[in-house]
């Protein structure tokens, strides 16, 4: 290891230059709350102010809600002008959709990726059932959860393709900045 100091722990070579030895207890993990005399405790290098994670939970949140609530409103005219949720529905979902997947984080881009069809599926439902578009009988339950189905695809299908389009657009640009840094620092300028 050139250059480095491996004589002492505490990187002098006469232990008699430092009043205050430095423990040689290894640190463990990290608890929020722990604060250790001297270190810093300020934001991450890298991270912008002094955002944390349950920030970024409760961002998740709104953005997923208001992906929902402007599917829910597409579905809702949808079904007070035609009856039944239909392509105006789908237009929502999949700006809903993309406005989810634009503004989400890496981590919750694996959650986002599997609601479009439950969203889409449980606002059918729900329009049609307010509506009085289908009637659930005894024997009704079959026939209608077809036709829940086949009214709701479009929608599933565009928010769905939306979705995976912009991640992956994402994905891309993030691919090729991090590709820039990495040519920079390896470049030796």
């Amino acid at each position: 290891m050139t250059g480095q100091r491996t004589d002492a722990h505490n990187g002098y070579d006469d232990l008699a230059r430092d009043a205050a030895p430095a423990s040689r207890r290894v640190p463990g993990p990290r608890r929020r709350g722990d604060h250790r005399p001297g270190i810093d405790t300020g934001p991450a290098p890298g991270r912008a102010g002094s955002r944390s994670r349950a920030g970024d939970g409760h961002r998740a949140v709104r953005v997923a809600l208001v992906a929902l609530v402007v599917a829910a409103v597409g579905a809702a005219l949808e079904t007070a002008l035609a009856g039944r949720p239909g392509w105006g529905f789908a237009v929502a979902a999949a700006l809903g959709a993309a406005l989810a997947a634009k503004s989400c984080t890496r981590a919750g881009a694996w959650w986002l990726i599997s609601a479009p069809p439950l969203a889409a599926a449980v606002i059918t439902v729900v329009c049609e059932q307010v509506a009085g578009a289908t009637t659930v009988g005894s024997k009704g339950l079959t026939t209608a959860a077809v036709r829940w189905a086949v009214d709701g695809f479009p929608a599933m299908a565009a928010a769905e393709a939306v979705l995976i389009v912009v991640l992956a657009i994402r994905g891309v640009r993030a691919g090729q900045h991090g590709g820039r840094k990495r040519s920079r620092r390896n470049s030796g300028a």
